[in-house]
């Protein structure tokens, strides 16, 4: 009865819709709306659609659309609508969403008209949307391979790509299957070459006017994953690359909520909720990870390949990634770009192997670049986590000692209307951190700060604060320019952490190193205590005081209690805590 019920209100919506009776129509359709056990579906979202059209509703217009392409992400006729709503915005965008709704349209009747907007696309507005050449590496894995093109086969329309496979001497008959496809532009390599000069191979023979997606053959495309990934790095001529998000992947790449291991239906169930329209899905990177990487062919050109002195791999895509913005663009992931990776099937089955390469490809790409870039590329996410304001909401954050920017980047990643801000002291860090927000190359604590008093909503101090002689007057003095009300988010190192007072206390030992928690270029050391008398002596009230751990062992804990029973110590806990994460509100 309900299905009868549901053809019913469609087919007067149709009725006045066609009829121009726009108003009558509205009346239906919120009448069916606010009955209690109405549905919502993704014809209806049409017809919601284009009232809110007719009405110069463009957010009621918007998220029509985004809700009826979640229902049904296959619905050729949203996707009209879509490229209809893009079209005054971003033609590029337009045009991509007329491809994909032609790839899914099934009436022969309509397949003209989208092809005829699309022609209307090239005439009035000379768009300029390059088809994809899609780059594989193949060493083995055949079943991998497999099921990578075939996923390609499925949800990218065949006039928008290019395959070609670059195979690294694979001795499991992945040659053989692979001579056998014909749409596959095949170069077979008598040794393994390496990702890099593997991937520049491909590059090189692919067609000149297209882009390059680097694709990883351990991956799966679910349905509409290279068509957000194309939409984010349309939607801004600025972007020089786009990436995706992933089951498994670093550099905080990682789906929110999803399984590293996740069955397959499981990661196709994610995948069809995520591949959707989302109101801000790309987020400012310093790079982004090789594995699935849309580059932008005129950024391409003028960048270059990939430098091949990483080969065997890994670190390749960092250095790239700072290519990117070193020539003045942006890399951008696109959050509603679902990619599967099953992940490292090639080098992460020769563990001592994979240990060495990333050792020796780490050191030159600090050779390259003159410092230790890898301190600097990883956004903190557990101190945007004490941010705690609506999505939507706009404020100003300075990041003290900013370095490259990856968290300014991640912030405005989450908060896509904050204004963020940096003070770094190493000018080639600053100039990549430029590329994400507003930033002052300059020593904080002899600075003069130019923004006007109460400037700030947040202020934060990811493990900045243990590099400076005198931390208590730098708190001070930020604090003018900090609203009543506003928070500061400090990070710092816990000098009572184990692996600082075991072998002080046991070996006799207390030596610095270059990096972690006695760092030579740390001038002040902590406990959790002190760094909390620090915040209060600054003029700041603490609201929280997290303590971090860093993956201590079953046995370095029962080691510990055993060494520590006889003391009289309340809080054994803190001797765990390898850094505390504190929140204070300016009084």
């Amino acid at each position: 009865m309900k299905g009868l019920e549901m053809k019913k209100i469609e087919e007067e919506l149709q009725e006045h819709i066609a009829r121009g009776d726009y108003e009558e129509a509205e009346r239906i359709l919120q009448g069916y709306l606010a009955e209690e056990q109405a549905v919502y579906n993704d014809i209806l979202a049409i017809f919601d659609a284009g009232i809110g059209e007719y009405y110069g509703d463009e957010t009621r217009r918007w998220e029509a659309i985004r809700r009826g392409l979640c229902i049904n992400p296959r619905n050729y006729e949203l996707y009209v609508m879509l490229g209809n709503y893009y079209l005054d915005k971003n033609p590029e965008q337009s045009w991509l969403c007329y491809e994909n709704a032609l790839f899914y349209c099934d009436d022969e009747e309509d397949q003209p008209q989208i092809e005829g907007l699309m022609q209307q696309l090239l005439e009035e507005y000379g768009v300029s949307v390059r088809k994809t050449a899609i780059v594989i590496l193949s060493w083995n894995l055949l079943e991998y391979t497999r099921l990578c093109i075939e996923s390609i086969r499925q949800t990218v329309p065949e006039s928008a790509r290019q395959i070609i496979v670059v195979d690294n001497a694979s001795e499991d008959g992945s040659v053989e299957w692979l001579r056998e496809q014909t749409d596959i532009l095949l170069i077979e390599n008598q040794e393994n070459r390496g990702f890099p000069a593997g991937c520049n191979q491909g590059i090189i023979a692919s067609d000149a006017d297209a882009d390059i997606f680097l694709l990883n053959n351990d991956t799966v495309l679910p349905e509409n994953a290279l068509f957000w990934l194309r939409m984010g790095l349309y939607s801004d001529e600025r972007n020089g690359a786009a990436g995706s998000v992933s089951n498994y992947v670093r550099n905080n790449q990682r789906a929110e909520g999803v399984q590293a291991d996740g069955t397959m239906p499981a990661l196709f169930a994610y995948a069809e909720k995520t591949n959707v329209p989302m109101q801000y899905p790309c987020e400012k990177k310093l790079y982004l990870v090789g594995f699935a990487l849309l580059i932008r062919r005129s950024v391409l050109d003028r960048v270059g390949m990939l430098d091949e002195r990483f080969s065997p791999g890994n670190f390749e895509d960092n250095d790239y990634g700072l290519r990117i913005l070193e020539a003045g663009y942006y890399n951008v992931l696109c959050k509603n770009s679902f990619i599967i990776h099953f992940g490292s099937e090639s080098f992460g089955k020769k563990e001592k192997a994979l240990k060495s390469i990333l050792e020796m490809s780490g050191r030159k790409l600090n050779e390259k670049w003159g410092f230790s870039l890898q301190y600097y590329l990883y956004p903190r996410s557990e101190l945007a986590d004490q941010i705690e304001a609506p999505r939507e909401k706009a404020f100003r954050l300075l990041d003290v000692g900013c370095g490259c920017g990856a968290f300014m980047g991640h912030v405005q990643g989450r908060y896509p209307n904050a204004s963020v801000y940096g003070i770094e002291l190493f000018p080639k860090a600053a100039g990549f951190a430029g590329t994400m927000g507003e930033v002052i190359c300059g020593d904080v604590e002899h600075m003069e700060f130019p923004w006007p008093e109460e400037f700030f909503d947040h202020m934060v101090f990811g493990d900045i604060l243990e590099h400076l002689d005198d931390p208590q007057t730098v708190l001070v003095r930020l604090s003018r320019h900090l609203k009543r009300g506003g928070h500061i988010i400090v990070s710092m190192p816990n000098v009572r952490h184990y692996s600082v007072m075991i072998p002080l206390l046991c070996e006799d030992r207390f030596t610095y190193g270059d990096a972690g928690i006695l760092d030579r270029t740390h001038r002040k050391l902590y406990t959790g205590k002190e760094i909390m008398e620090l915040v209060a002596r600054s003029g700041y009230q603490v609201e929280k005081m997290l303590g971090i751990t860093r993956g201590e062992t079953g046995e370095q804990r029962r080691k510990l209690e055993e060494f520590l029973s006889g003391m009289k110590l309340p809080d054994i806990q803190s001797f765990f805590h390898y850094q505390y994460l504190v929140k204070a509100v300016k009084e």
